[in-house]
């Protein structure tokens, strides 16, 4: 079967008791209130009553609930006495969310089962490239790291020879004793937007921008009692391209925001052939 009628199939699948449930004949919930001819139950309570509340705080939240229910519905009924009987305006737009809440509910359910959200890295590589003048930065991505040490550390001779040094032993070792330092970030090669590497290490806050962003630059800085040592590996300016590793979750979202699109689309180009083909569609 042709993979396209496969999404029709789901019609079937979810069907108004799966989405759509309502419940017939008598109830076994506890009842709760009252108000006219509206009535809250435990289930319906269960249905409002929030996620990740505490035993100690449940029995607040019920009671606000049901105070807000309650006065809902007086509202309501306030409302319909008060409104006009014949309002078409308020009955289109009362259709029109009632239609929305359906086809919402049914493309969400459509998607859970169909959609494919596996994401390659071929296909993130192939999506950047096509659209790479699309990814500009707005403002600096740098690579760094650095250490904060004592100026009186014991070891600070050997930690600044380590830290200088480009061998990936010797960033090896460092890492292994960052316990010793006050502080430290030494993953070089992610890219972080500069002002939350200036929130991370105020020292850099007085420096001039153009002289700190630069590719393979040294910083040796006194600040608060502290050494810091600081090197910028490599420097994305504002309004150049992105790098794809940077924004590869954004293109994952991306990419699969477009399959939501083609599915929901090719579901609706098969419900219409469908109709036409069983004369269930006429157009005037």
């Amino acid at each position: 079967m042709n993979k396209i009628f496969l999404y029709i199939s789901i019609l079937s699948v979810f069907s108004a008791c799966d989405l759509f449930q309502t419940t017939s004949g008598e109830k076994n919930s506890k009842l709760i209130a009252k108000v006219n001819g509206y009535v809250l139950d435990e289930e319906g309570l269960s249905l409002i009553f929030p996620e990740n509340i505490s035993s100690e705080d449940s029995s607040e939240v019920v009671k606000k609930l049901i105070n807000s229910w309650v006065k809902k519905k007086l509202l309501l009924q306030k409302a319909k006495l008060n409104m006009p009987s014949q309002n078409k305006e308020l009955e289109l737009l009362i259709s029109r969310y009632r239609e929305d809440l359906y086809i919402n509910s049914f493309k969400k359910a459509l998607l859970a089962k169909e959609l494919d959200t596996i994401v390659t890295n071929d296909e993130i590589r192939t999506y950047y490239e096509k659209n790479k003048v699309s990814f500009r930065v707005n403002e600096e991505l740098v690579k760094f790291k650095y250490i904060a040490l004592d100026p009186k550390h014991k070891k600070r001779t050997a930690y600044r020879k380590l830290f200088f040094s480009k061998s990936r032993n010797a960033s090896f070792t460092l890492s292994e004793q960052s316990n010793d330092m006050e502080s430290c970030f030494l993953s070089d090669s992610l890219w972080i937007r500069y002002k939350d590497v200036q929130k991370k290490l105020p020292v850099l806050i007085n420096y001039d921008k153009n002289v700190v962003l630069q590719a393979e630059k040294f910083i040796t800085k006194t600040y608060n009692g502290l050494i810091y040592y600081v090197y910028i590996n490599d420097v994305i300016k504002r309004g150049e391209i992105a790098p794809l590793r940077y924004i590869s979750k954004t293109i994952e979202q991306m990419v699969l925001q477009q399959r939501k699109l083609q599915l929901i689309h090719k579901v609706q180009e098969v419900l219409v052939k469908d109709a036409i083909k069983n004369k269930q569609l006429e157009i005037y």
